[in-house]
């Protein structure tokens, strides 16, 4: 298969004139069309299939899609806070600090995610034509790019779904204007199916890429890995959907596909290991004994206690991108394709950007059970998550830092000490890689589907610890999670929340943190999910004055967990219901 160039490659959008559309075109999901005569002529050879391809992973890199992997999965959580000294846009601020959230906030808008939907729905269309075509295409390449575009399309509508609850599922290539029909949305259920279904068939009867040859091609573009955990995600998703609402038997099949696709991932990151040289050992500790307590092969934080080693895990995941243990991350090269994100919200070369970290990350690091405090106190991610600028004034570092150099750490290390502060080498955080998907996130839904079966609880224990020990070497044992099982009372809730408790420890900042508290709200059901979702996001908004108003509008339905659909489609759109909580019939009329 020609190599993916997302980086040269993005001739694409002048090649179809897309430019001339982009304006002519007010449909009901904002799609962009491409000129009827150019399209006519375009689908020739597999290098017009490969620019299409090429042009999903370019639009997932636009400023438009990345600000809302973080808006819609993180800024309404417990992690983060506006900065003051800087300031959030007004829609920003009312989604962050007020959950005030408009059918006018731009933020509500879709475009970009169905753009790329269209994109796979023509390749999906066009690629047997080609096939027939172009004899240099083979069999086996068209079969993987159909599973790319499978994956992509079921990602971009997951984002969808967990935005919007209920969106319109669009299957077929909008081609102009004339072929727009307005559709209702379809329940996430039914989506969810839809997706799994069309996933499942191409793990039954096609082919998925497992080696593209180079690292950026691995983790930059869909590899098997990558295939098998958005599949777990959905499974995860769908299982606590179904649970929610009372669907036991639908929702125990989910959980264990769940497993069944973690358990595949986790084997192939296991034959990859044995690949290796015994050069890049190393990695994974400083000896055999360790390596072979790192029963998961992630990153190891400490080695052999040389200054500076300890920042391993970040210095590869973060810093240099494409790490052993990436599933899947979007490739910014900071000329042509940058990064926009990191350098505005988080850390930047003038100190903190319009977010700061919540007081749950801030907070001196004390026990592991802390209930105001998200590290402990040996917890090493903490000074991969929040830098200390002066003064306990605090900014975001995760992504910024292109590495980390910290001091030898000793047993039972406090990481709030002065002495234990780490030197930061910022980058230039255009380049900035932007991770879905690593191989913490893989054990972790595991360790969550097998405790929502009250499945082993020891070996969800041995998965939680394998995350959390990697970053805090130096643990004692009376440090480290402690050992829960389901005999205690609320034993099964328990394992839910540590698990949610840890997720938000190794993926603080990276756009998750909402969306895991909106599967455990899902499986609470519609009535008492958001009031018990608030509970673990309460602390930051203790101290707001709008912490009445918020309490109290997280005592409605599941509503209030999704985004109002955009004003622009629910008008262009007569079959599009708005979002209750969010409705202001007072601005939205339809045509």
């Amino acid at each position: 298969m020609k190599k993916y160039k997302m980086l040269k490659k993005v001739t694409f959008c002048s090649s179809l004139l897309l430019a001339s559309t982009l304006t002519s075109c007010t449909d009901w999901l904002t799609l962009y069309p491409m000129d009827k005569i150019v399209e006519e002529n375009f689908w020739e050879d597999k290098r017009d299939l490969e620019s299409v391809r090429n042009a999903v992973y370019v639009n997932m890199t636009t400023n438009d899609c990345l600000e809302r992997y973080m808006v819609w999965g993180e800024l309404r959580s417990d992690n983060l806070m506006e900065n003051s000294a800087v300031g959030l846009s007004d829609n920003l601020r009312d989604i962050s600090e007020k959950v005030d959230i408009k059918p006018q906030n731009p933020y509500a808008s879709w475009s970009k995610f169905y753009e790329s939907i269209n994109y796979c729905n023509k390749v999906l269309q066009h690629g047997p034509e080609i096939l027939q075509k172009d004899k240099s295409f083979s069999t086996v390449e068209w079969e993987y790019m159909k599973a790319e575009m499978v994956a992509l399309r079921a990602l971009n509508y997951f984002y969808l779904i967990r935005a919007f609850d209920e969106v319109p599922m669009v299957f077929t290539a909008i081609n102009d204007d004339s072929e727009v029909r307005t559709q209702k949305a379809v329940p996430q259920s039914v989506l969810l199916d839809s997706l799994v279904n069309q996933m499942e068939y191409v793990i039954k009867h096609g082919k998925i890429c497992p080696n593209y040859g180079n690292s950026a091609d691995n983790k930059g573009l869909i590899t098997d890995k990558a295939f098998y955990t958005i599949l777990a995600d959905i499974y995860l998703w769908r299982g606590s959907l179904y649970d929610g609402n009372g669907e036991d038997a639908k929702a125990d099949s989910s959980y264990k596909a769940c497993i069944a696709h973690c358990s595949k991932v986790i084997d192939l990151f296991s034959e990859d290991y044995k690949k290796l040289s015994p050069m890049s050992l190393s990695q994974f500790g400083a000896d055999e004994t360790e390596r072979a307590e790192n029963k998961y092969h992630l990153i190891w934080n400490t080695g052999n206690d040389r200054a500076g080693l300890e920042s391993n895990a970040y210095n590869s995941i973060f810093g240099s991108g494409n790490s052993f243990e990436s599933i899947f991350e979007l490739q910014f090269n900071g000329n042509d394709v940058t990064n926009a994100l990191v350098g505005v919200y988080y850390r930047n070369s003038n100190g903190a950007g319009s977010l700061l970290p919540s007081k749950i990350a801030k907070a001196q690091p004390a026990g592991v059970d802390a209930e105001n405090a998200l590290f402990s106190k040996t917890d090493l991610r903490r000074w991969a998550t929040v830098e200390n600028l002066k003064a306990q004034d605090y900014s975001i570092i995760k992504y910024a830092a292109g590495s980390i150099g910290q001091p030898s750490v000793s047993d039972n290390t406090n990481v709030s000490e002065d002495d234990m502060k780490p030197e930061y080498s910022l980058r230039s955080t255009a380049n900035a890689h932007w991770i879905f998907y690593r191989l913490p996130d893989v054990l972790l839904m595991k360790a969550e589907a097998m405790c929502l079966l009250k499945q082993d609880a020891k070996q969800i224990n041995e998965l939680l610890n394998a995350v959390f020990k990697r970053s805090n070497p130096k643990a004692l044992p009376e440090e480290l999670l402690p050992v829960l099982n389901y005999g205690e009372e609320g034993g099964n809730d328990n394992i839910q929340k540590q698990i949610l408790r840890e997720r938000n420890r190794e993926f603080y900042g990276e756009g998750k943190r909402w969306f895991d508290i909106m599967r455990y709200a899902l499986r609470k059901g519609q009535a008492e999910g958001p009031s018990a979702a608030y509970s673990l996001f309460k602390a930051k908004y203790e101290e707001s004055q709008n912490a009445g108003s918020i309490e109290g509008k997280y005592k409605q339905n599941m509503k209030v967990m999704y985004f109002p659909y955009s004003e622009t489609e629910v008008k262009a759109n007569p079959e599009l219901v708005q979002n209750p909580i969010w409705n202001d019939q007072s601005t939205i009329q339809k045509k």
